[in-house]
């Protein structure tokens, strides 16, 4: 059976980015093995000085690290892993200011690593990741469907890139404009879930 990594930021009640979540998961449940990273409770370790120099001296330097020295990666280096054990990767999660929130953005960072999941080559870098597919499942309050909003989506291309850069391809499924568009919200969910059923028969 294959594994499905399904990594959300869903902290808001009644999030509708947890209610695309919910349906993927139950689902899909029966015909992939699933795992589930909650960053509004796991969240990753950002970083910052004492981390960065660690990262750097192991995956650049080749260092090896103390015990006490590894642990401080420890929880990164978990979530490495599951992008690795994974064969598909779903990744939920709602726009906040044109972008991804921050938790989201410290997952990507600590799961592109140099020499795990890319490399760097004379041509620039080569992602590690092969025979993997990614979901990016994304709602937004605002339209960023139409202009002037379009353009400054910078959420779904940003995340695209990441898994481009592992060697990850991926694709969108978005639920744009829930509040913009309020009487709306039940037609553009299911019309999201009818792209979820679409994927999931293409996936699994």
């Amino acid at each position: 059976m294959t594994k499905t990594l399904v990594v959300s930021y869903t902290p808001r009640e009644n999030s509708n980015t947890k209610k695309l979540v919910d349906y993927f998961i139950e689902n899909n449940k029966s015909k992939t093995e699933i795992t589930e990273l909650n960053l509004a409770k796991n969240t990753p370790d950002l970083l910052l000085e004492d981390r960065l120099n660690l990262y750097v001296k192991r995956n650049f330097g080749g260092v090896t690290l103390t015990d006490q020295e590894q642990l401080l990666l420890a929880n990164n280096d978990t979530m490495v892993a599951q992008v690795l054990e994974a064969d598909f990767i779903v990744i939920a999660s709602p726009i906040f200011n044109m972008s991804v929130p921050a938790t989201v953005k410290g997952w990507v960072d600590v799961v592109i690593q140099a020499g795990v999941t890319f490399t760097q080559t004379e041509m620039g870098p080569k992602g590690l990741c092969e025979n993997k597919q990614a979901l990016v499942l994304m709602t937004s309050g605002s339209d960023f469907n139409i202009e002037p909003l379009k353009s400054m989506n910078f959420a779904t291309p940003l995340l695209n890139a990441c898994f481009g850069l592992m060697g990850i391809p991926s694709k969108n499924i978005t639920a744009f404009g829930l509040q913009q568009y309020a009487d709306k919200v039940d037609s553009l969910l299911e019309q999201s879930k009818n792209e979820i059923n679409a994927l999931s028969d293409d996936w699994f």
